[in-house]
């Protein structure tokens, strides 16, 4: 969500008349710009703490510069708000996740007073539709379609940055979906920090409270061009028919979706990628723990054989569909024991990629009541041991592709091989092949024929 977040911040600033320079290497910053964004994350310490790093290199650049202009937008300005203003007096401006399009107004209004500015609202949708976008290329687009969580996730700050469940219009998901492939989009990846407890009207946009009551506002409507049929203003979609509903699109040949929550994850859902061979072949769907006591710890709605038999399913149904996870390593009370159920949770499922992380406290978080009971050194052993047994999997996982005739989406050349181009499979892995510029953004057939680290080698068939 936030890679959209930044596209659409970065396409408005530019249609305000701003020119947008490349972005520094990690650690520096661009000397010649006159205004600095960041548009930040808060679900881990470590993003905070970049964030932090870059607002004190930024502040030493004012101190020579006075009229340079310092903006955070994201996240962390949910979470903190003004608190930052106090902490940070070298930050001009705050943008929070629901008035990304006030940013060029912001800046020329810190340009015209000289004093700090902030604009964050507490209720609607983080959501803005608009052809000014500046995307890094033209077949593949970002479409987010709910934000924020109703799960109490204990660890989780998601549903304090982001707020409460609200879904997008179908007909409106439906009609931006259609605009984009007549941009020329021939992939799209949907986006929600639950998204598969999408649940749209198709003229209004839904927000789900934790109680289970329903609170509905007007969308935003969009001007834009559609093909097909689109739903009803009255029809009730659920996710699985978004779906189906978006694989009717004439030129989208590729739907992928991120982030599933196990307790959405359903037969209604598995049945539906089964079916349709354009929705990838690539399943993300985080564990976080493969003990039963830190499940429920957690407040995760699930236990690990309730996981278990959704993996199991979904593999029945979909063979070869590649899964994907998210670990927390030392979560508050987290034994050995507990330690080494994760690790045989790893060894059982058999993860193609697991994105694996040592637990930091969230200060707003229900979690912050618990202790940070772990040690970090066994937190780091833990992490180092799970990242471990996760990297013997991948290779073993993927030594099995080798010889394996494959579709794959070419997206461009490769960066390392000149005479080669490289793309992604069904199942979202890289491969390069011997090829020319005329494969770009099609379909082709390959063999496996090498592995390289994480990325494959194929022939063209």
């Amino acid at each position: 969500m936030n890679v959209y977040d930044s596209e659409v911040a970065g396409g408005l600033l530019e249609h305000s008349g701003f020119k947008i320079i490349s972005e520094p290497e990690e650690g520096s910053a661009n000397q010649d710009a006159d205004i600095y964004i960041m548009n930040t994350c808060s679900v881990r310490e470590h993003a905070e703490d970049k964030v932090y790093s870059r607002l004190g290199m930024l502040g030493k650049i004012k101190k020579t510069r006075p009229e340079i202009i310092i903006g955070l937008m994201g996240c962390m300005v949910e979470e903190h708000r003004e608190k930052l203003f106090k902490r940070f007096p070298q930050l001009d401006l705050m943008v929070g996740t629901r008035n990304i399009k006030e940013l060029p107004a912001l800046i020329e209004e810190v340009k015209q007073k000289r004093r700090q500015v902030a604009r964050i609202k507490q209720d609607g949708i983080s959501i803005e539709y608009t052809d000014q976008i500046k995307r890094t290329g033209t077949y593949h687009a970002w479409l987010p379609i709910m934000t924020g969580c109703d799960k109490v996730c204990t660890y989780c700050i998601v549903p304090i940055t982001r707020g409460s469940e609200m879904s997008m219009p179908a007909r409106e998901v439906y009609k931006e979906a259609s605009r984009l492939v007549e941009e020329g989009v021939q992939w799209i990846t949907l986006l929600g920090q639950n998204v598969n407890s999408y649940g749209g009207a198709s003229n209004t946009v839904i927000a789900r409270s934790p109680e289970g009551t329903t609170k509905q506002s007007t969308g935003t409507k969009i001007a834009s061009a559609s093909f097909g049929t689109l739903p009803r203003n009255d029809e009730q979609i659920r996710f699985p028919q978004l779906l189906e509903m978006l694989c009717e699109i004439e030129g989208l040949n590729r739907i992928s979706f991120t982030t599933s929550h196990p307790h959405d994850a359903t037969e209604e859902l598995f049945q539906v990628i089964a079916r349709n061979p354009k929705i990838s072949r690539r399943f993300h769907l985080p564990l976080q723990s493969g003990s039963d006591r830190i499940l429920k710890r957690m407040k995760r709605l699930h236990t690990f054989d309730d996981y278990k038999a959704k993996i199991d399913r979904l593999r029945e149904l979909v063979p070869g569909i590649s899964m994907t996870t998210d670990i927390i390593a030392g979560f508050s009370g987290e034994t050995n024991d507990d330690h080494l159920l994760t690790m045989s949770a790893l060894k059982e499922i058999r993860f193609d990629s697991a994105y694996i992380y040592k637990y930091s406290l969230r200060e707003a978080t229900p979690a912050a009541k618990l202790p940070d009971d772990v040690p970090l050194e066994i937190k780091d052993k833990r992490n180092h041991d799970l990242l471990a047994l996760q990297k013997t999997i991948l290779v073993e996982n993927s030594r099995k592709m080798v010889g394996r005739t494959m579709s794959l989406f070419v997206e461009g050349k490769s960066m390392k091989m000149p005479d080669y181009m490289i793309g992604r499979t069904d199942q979202d892995k890289k491969v390069v092949f011997e090829g020319s510029e005329d494969h770009i953004e099609k379909f082709v057939s390959v063999k496996i024929t090498d592995l390289r680290y994480e990325t494959f080698v194929g022939k063209l068939i």
